[in-house]
């Protein structure tokens, strides 16, 4: 996990609700992104330093319907050889399909190879990232950014989209726009058009602009009047996404045809099948000691399978501090993970603080 990526976790928000109190009625959608059908309409989202491999078979076993790679710069990509330590970033596993690969760059030339070689590697749908809010992405003239640069960011659409099959939907990650300014909600509309007018498939948008980053709520009323302004064409709405209750709200009073979840999935996989059971009507679904003993252990398995013992243990140190906010002893738990250097550290936090005996007694 980057610095940037930590310093951006922050403890959930109450949904948020649109000052219009209209909610849209009827069954939630069936989410289809171009030809590759998605289905239940809540999604697992590209997170930088997280959704690697492991992560996203996790969610696709507990109720995600789709879920995106972690983001990859177009020259990253471009000159990523299949080596030992980073051929599990183009790594995709049967199980994962439909998954999407995420860009992000500056340079219009290099999505087209880029995009390219990740359908090669297997990836189902192209995303484009024009949503980072991470200041250094600013600085490369890329990310967020790109949307002071319509023409830019739009001759970035049209690359990519000539350059896979036309199979392969290629999406877009945007946010409401770089600041508040009339020239920006220009920006914004001027790209979402000119993309869907390139052959983009589907368009999420954060209801934060790039100059708040994760500070203050998520404009939802934003979401309702995007989806308004695209009408048939596909919408996902993101932010402030940290409870399966927020989900179906942000879906019933936003209209957008899915949502994506991001950091409400960090160490809560579970938030994807608790959703699947609030929109049939069943009652919530708590995951015990026991489920989370056995998530996390899945979770190092899959890891040992696509790094080495000192991958695993970094990315589960990283991922334990997470899931210990299921924990009662939230505090204990997410210390004794920080410390984590070996693989008996790993097994002594578990026995410690997810114990046999307890999870035996929470499944009988």
């Amino acid at each position: 996990m980057t610095n940037a990526t930590s310093n951006l976790i922050q403890h959930p928000r109450p949904i948020q609700t649109r000052t219009n109190p209209t909610t849209v009625t009827g069954p939630l959608p069936i989410l289809k992104i171009g030809h590759v059908p998605i289905g239940f309409p809540v999604v697992q989202a590209a997170l930088s330093g997280y959704s690697d491999g492991p992560m996203r078979i996790i969610a696709r076993r507990l109720g995600a319907s789709y879920t995106v790679a972690e983001v990859m710069i177009d020259r990253f990509v471009l000159d990523l050889k299949q080596r030992h330590r980073t051929r599990r970033h183009l790594h995709v596993t049967d199980e994962e399909h439909p998954v999407g690969g995420q860009l992000m760059g500056s340079d219009p030339a290099s999505f087209g190879p880029a995009a390219q070689k990740l359908v090669e590697v297997g990836f189902d749908v192209i995303d484009i990232n024009f949503g980072c809010p991470v200041k250094s992405t600013a600085g490369s003239c890329r990310g967020g950014y790109l949307l002071s640069e319509p023409e830019v960011a739009m001759e970035i659409v049209s690359r990519t989209r000539e350059a896979v099959p036309s199979e392969i939907p290629v999406t877009l990650k945007m946010r409401r726009g770089l600041d508040d300014s009339a020239k920006s909600l220009d920006d914004f509309y001027r790209i979402l058009d000119g993309a869907f007018a390139r052959g983009v498939a589907a368009i999420t948008v954060h209801g934060r602009t790039v100059q708040q980053k994760y500070i203050g709520p998520s404009n939802w009323d934003f979401l309702f009047d995007v989806k308004k302004h695209a009408g048939s064409r596909t919408i996902l709405g993101s932010g402030d996404l940290f409870t399966a209750e927020a989900c179906l709200e942000m879906l019933r009073a936003t209209g957008v045809d899915g949502v994506s979840v991001a950091r409400g999935a960090i160490g809560n996989p579970w938030i994807f099948s608790q959703a699947r059971a609030l929109a049939e009507g069943l009652s919530l679904p708590q995951p015990g000691i026991a489920e989370q003993r056995r998530v996390m252990e899945m979770q190092f398995e899959l890891c040992l399978q696509s790094s080495d013992l000192a991958q695993t243990l970094a990315t589960m140190r990283t991922f334990g501090i997470k899931f210990a906010q299921q924990q009662s002893h939230s505090e204990e738990t997410r210390n004794a993970f920080a410390r984590i250097q070996t693989i008996e550290d790993w097994q002594a936090v578990l026995d410690r603080w997810y114990p046999i005996d307890e999870c035996t007694a929470s499944n009988r």
